[in-house]
């Protein structure tokens, strides 16, 4: 395995991602119908704030050949599934899997969770943009279909955090190659 350290700007996109987005899904207890109300208000531009970074993410994602380029992962092929397999025998016998970036059970993760991030901040600002007193039926089908990506955000961390911990607890803290800001290289 090739070691690797991101670039500052993948960090920084990482910690909008998580911070904007876990407050983001904290505060949807907060929304009333009242657009003027501060929960709904809070909400609503902590979720604008997502929308913005994952715009930022997939732009990266599209337009470099860096490390967050999209040009070499494709989540969806039958290799990547076939990687991921190998991964989850991997833990059933007890070992970590280890993989490139974007390669296997961690490439389908992280996809996985930009598509709830993108799911979630198309829908999220439709709502914003009709308005919260509509009463039309595409206002209630995005509103339902904002709230089935909802439920799906705990799950996502589950994975991402737990992959996470996983690695630390058998010696391999990966998290340091995302929240290390020295210049010192990352193992």
């Amino acid at each position: 395995m090739k070691k690797y350290e991101y670039p500052t700007y993948a960090k920084l996109i990482h910690l909008g991602l998580a911070v904007f987005g876990i407050t983001a899904y904290l505060t949807s207890e907060f929304v009333d119908d009242d657009v003027t109300s501060i929960g709904y208000l809070l909400h609503s531009y902590l979720g604008l704030s997502v929308a913005a970074i994952i715009i930022l993410r997939l732009l990266v994602g599209v337009g470099t050949q860096g490390m967050l380029s999209f040009k070499n992962w494709s989540p969806l092929s039958k290799e990547q599934w076939q990687l991921a397999l190998d991964d989850f025998r991997s833990l059933f016998s007890l070992k970590v899997p280890e993989r490139e970036r974007h390669q296997g059970l961690s490439g389908i993760t992280q996809a996985f969770g930009l598509f709830i991030f993108t799911w979630m901040s198309l829908t999220g600002t439709a709502l914003f943009m009709l308005g919260s007193g509509t009463e039309s039926k595409a206002f209630e089908f995005i509103e339902e279909v904002h709230e089935v990506g909802e439920t799906l955000i705990p799950l996502y961390l589950f994975l991402h955090v737990g992959a996470v911990v996983l690695h630390t607890l058998c010696g391999k803290p990966i998290w340091k190659k995302m929240f290390k800001f020295k210049s010192d290289k990352c193992n």
